[in-house]
């Protein structure tokens, strides 16, 4: 197995990184889907306005009501869509991470901007996970379990130690990473109690 080196060429010391170019797309993705559900039921009513059989109804002219409610459909689908684009880029564009010399940095937050530092001698286990889309995609879930939650993973409402896709070797190199860091500080930490 190689060796991982103890830098990597996307990841500076002690700068704010992004989570890559991939992860706007899950971020779009994960947004979208109520617009999705519009564009579908849009795309029925569209369909059903065709009809010319729904022109002279008992309840009048089907067709044309259809075709109001596809436009109405449509419309708002273009508004929910352009929300959540608009919520995904920005939180993109707001969640970064560093290492720092004695923890893990993560900024995050539209509106409500948080900064969450996580000592690296609080790291108990780094978990990557990669569900169907994100192995299609190459990227990973990075977890971070620390002292306090030995008993529980961190779920996504527990979100201090998620990292939410990174490319899969930029995650496979800083689980590897914050695991030697933490060791480290756990070893230097040990060493300093028993002098």
């Amino acid at each position: 197995m190689d060796e991982i080196p103890t830098t990597h060429p996307g990841v500076p010391q002690d700068t704010y990184h992004a989570l890559g170019k991939k992860t706007l797309w899950i971020f779009i993705f994960q947004r979208i889907q109520a617009s999705m559900v519009l564009l579908l039921i849009t795309i029925v009513l569209f369909v059903v306005s065709l009809q010319t059989s729904l022109t002279k109804t008992a309840l009048g002219n089907l067709a044309h009501d259809a075709g109001l409610g596809a436009l109405g459909c449509l419309l708002l689908f273009v508004i929910v869509f352009a929300i959540g684009f608009l919520a995904a880029w920005l939180t993109y564009k707001n969640f970064k991470f560093s290492l720092g010399d004695d923890s893990l940095k993560i900024k995050r937050g539209i509106l409500n901007k948080e900064e969450v530092a996580i000592p690296y001698r609080q790291i108990q286990d780094v978990d990557i996970q990669r569900d169907f889309s994100f192995q299609m995609m190459g990227l990973s879930r990075i977890m971070i379990l620390t002292a306090g939650h030995e008993d529980e993973k961190p779920s996504e409402d527990d979100s201090e130690g998620i990292l939410p896709a990174l490319d899969k070797d930029l995650a496979e190199w800083l689980q590897a990473e914050l695991l030697k860091r933490a060791n480290i500080q756990k070893v230097t930490e040990d060493t300093e109690k028993a002098a």
